[in-house]
Order: structure tokens, then sequence, then C-alpha cells
């Protein structure tokens, strides 16, 4: 982080972009190359990862790929794997590389080996890695984490776009195998993905394990950033879209709210009363929904009704919006899954009141920007009870239980 004209504090950023045709170790290697990282450092990591495992051969290119400038890493090797996580991981821990290098590369094994594991129902003590475990792969590791280590990724906040897949099988040590392979999806677990209609491997176990160990947040959209570099890598097949992974390096205003990506659910209704709609609104909170609201509506042939509007997670959207339609007997929800909100950061916090030579406890919601301290909210529910024992007025006991909390809070 430093301070440029102006003296606004931005951070460094990165945002690698696998909506085109996902992302391979390869690929994501030579696009940190194209983006600035030194040709020949990397090319030496690799020959020295690869060097225990099998002679391999290291080619980092220019090429075009629809009319698009791109750098192309190609290693090539007779070695097919077949050994096990331990004997790998003791290699690569006695490469003699830079300690930042050495442990996001064995991160980045570690993810692989547990996802392949899970997928074929072994433990690592027992698994032994084929074509992911072979020198190529393990070279394409080494290589694309010291790449990450020349550009400074390991210091910046680095985001990742959503993941392109492709369909159809694939042949591996294990017989045909389904695309996405076990092992990508299983390292994608919670990630956004998008298949697509191409009967390739857009994305690898290799490339998923990579992206997962570099990413420290996914999101659907370019972040807001100044970009300053730009690194485009070529993968090896050709297809009919550009076989490419994109990555870029900037910076970004270091105070800035946090955007949140969110599911908007709405529906309309004209036929259910408000109670029922207070009972659907309290389920819906206790469910996990960031917040729901009822609007009233002038609906069609002049009848009154309501816009029910809920704030959810997207992993919650499917399982709220049929909460919905549960209890309010709405036939269709309507969904707006790409969708932000500028937010401050938010913790409950436990505080202790006395009144009436009683001890009650209470929580506060506890906002703040930057770490930063900017508002004090009791908890209602709380406040309720504490009002309903003591005889005071709700409002006063709320006051009062804020102003306890910002003398305790900082």
């Amino acid at each position: 982080m430093f301070a440029d004209k102006g003296s606004v504090i931005r951070m460094k950023l990165a945002f690698i972009d696998c909506r085109i045709a996902g992302v391979s170790g390869d690929m994501l290697t030579a696009a940190l190359i194209d983006a600035g990282a030194s040709v020949q450092r990397v090319k030496k990591a690799m020959l020295r990862a690869a060097k225990p495992f099998g002679k391999v051969g290291v080619k980092v290119g220019r090429v075009r790929v629809s009319g698009i400038k791109a750098t192309r890493v190609n290693v090539n090797t007779r070695d097919r794997g077949g050994r096990s996580y331990e004997e790998i991981i003791r290699e690569v821990k006695r490469l003699p590389l830079p300690a930042p290098i050495v442990n996001k590369s064995l991160e980045a094994l570690g993810r692989l080996a547990k996802a392949e594991a899970k997928a074929h129902g072994e433990t690592t003590e027992t698994l032994h890695l084929h074509e992911i475990g072979a020198a190529d792969a393990i070279a394409d590791i080494v290589g694309c984490c010291t790449a990450a280590h020349e550009l400074g990724l390991f210091e910046r906040e680095v985001l990742a776009s959503e993941i392109a897949v492709g369909q159809g099988t694939i042949k591996s040590a294990h017989g045909e195998m389904p695309l996405p392979a076990p092992a990508t999806l299983e390292l994608l677990r919670g990630r956004p993905i998008r298949g697509k209609a191409i009967d390739a491997e857009l994305t690898t176990p290799t490339g998923a394990a990579l992206l997962t160990t570099l990413a420290t947040r996914f999101v659907r959209a370019y972040p807001a950033m100044r970009v300053d570099a730009i690194g485009y890598g070529a993968g090896a097949r050709r297809l009919r879209i550009p076989n490419l992974v994109r990555v870029c390096l900037g910076e970004a205003p270091k105070h800035r709210l946090k955007l949140e990506e969110i599911a908007l659910l709405e529906t309309n209704v004209d036929d259910v009363s408000g109670e029922v709609m207070s009972h659907a609104i309290e389920k819906l909170i206790e469910e996990g929904a960031l917040d729901a609201t009822v609007t009233p509506l002038l609906m069609k042939k002049g009848r009154p009704g309501f816009l029910i509007r809920v704030i959810a997670k997207p992993k919650d959207a499917e399982r709220l919006a049929r909460l919905l339609m549960l209890h309010t007997g709405t036939l269709g929800v309507r969904v707006l899954p790409i969708t932000h909100r500028y937010a401050l950061e938010r913790e409950v916090v436990p505080v202790e009141v006395k009144l009436v030579g009683r001890k009650f406890k209470a929580r506060v919601k506890v906002a703040r920007e930057n770490g930063k301290l900017v508002g004090i909210k009791a908890e209602y529910e709380d406040a309720q009870t504490i009002a309903n024992k003591t005889g005071f007025a709700l409002r006063d006991i709320m006051r009062y239980i804020e102003e306890i909390a910002k003398n305790k809070i900082k």
C-alpha cells in the first residue's frame, strides 16, 4: 500500500478473469508472465521443481489467439506421474526457492491432493497422483507460484471471476472421466462456476488448485480498480472460443465501502393477510434472510396488494424463495442474482447493563468502516425483554444500552 497523488491511500489489487475459457496451470503461469513476471526466473524455478521427477523442457513464447497477443508456456515431458503425495511434498520442501514460493506451492499441492483423495475415496497417505503428479504439473504449480511471487500477488488482494468449465469426458489413469473432472469440482466447491457447451476440459484440477490458493475472494464482475498491467495466458488447444485466461494488476482505494454480492427476491401478492405476511417475514429472517420488507401496491383491477422483497446471500436464494412460496402461497418469486450492495463492517457484541439493582445481558449491532467505529444500535428483542422486566420505556432502554456500549466498545 502507498500514497499516490492527492494523498489518497490505495491498495494493490489483482483480478484473474477465468470466464473466457477457464483456467489451467500453464495458462495462469503464462498470464502472470505476460503481466510482467520474469521469464527466466519462472523457467528456472520450473526446471528445478521438475528435476527430481523427470526430465522436462520449458518453452515460453508469444502467440496470437483470436487476434490477441498472449504468452504460451509449454512444458514437455514423458513422465506420467504415479508417485505418492508424500514423495512430492518431500521434494518440493527441498527446493532452493524463497519460502513464500515453496509455502504457496505446498498449499496448492495440498488442496489438489485432498480434492483427488476425496473424489476417489482415498486418503492423502494412500493416494498416488498420476497426471497431476507428473513432472509437468509440479513444474506448473511451482512456476505459477514463482510468477505470483514476482508480481507481489501474495501481498495483494487477489480477486477471481466466475470460472468457466467444459463438458463431455476425458481419458485419465482411472479411465473415462466426466467433465468437469471430479477433483476440479471438489476444488471449486463454494465458488461460482458456469458451464460452457464446449467438449473440452476448460478448467483443470491444477488450474483450480492454483486459483483457489491465490484468490482471496470470488466476484462475478470486474472490481473497481485502476488497471496498470494486463496479462493473457494462452492454452494449448484450439477452441471455438478464445482459449485464454486474463490477469489484471492495479490499484483500488483502500478506504472503500465493502461491496457484497446479494440476491434480491421479489413477489407480488394480493390475497395474503397482514398476519400471514408478518409470520412469513419472521420465518425468512430466522432462516438467514439479510432483510425482508413489505410495501403496499395497487394491483390489476384496482385490487390492493403487497410487494414482498427479501435480501439474501446468493447461496440461500433458492431455499428462501421456496420458504416464501410456502408461507405466502405465491406461485412465483423473481430473483435478481447478480446484485450488489455497499455495506459497513458489522458485528453483534454482547454488553452487560445494570438497572434497578439487576444485571441484564443485551446485544448491540456495531458498524465499522475500515476498523473505525461509526455506529451502535441496540438489538430490539433484548431491549424489549429488559423493558418488560423493569417497566421502563423501550426507547429509553435502547438509548441506555447504546450509551453503555459506546463506553465499552472502541
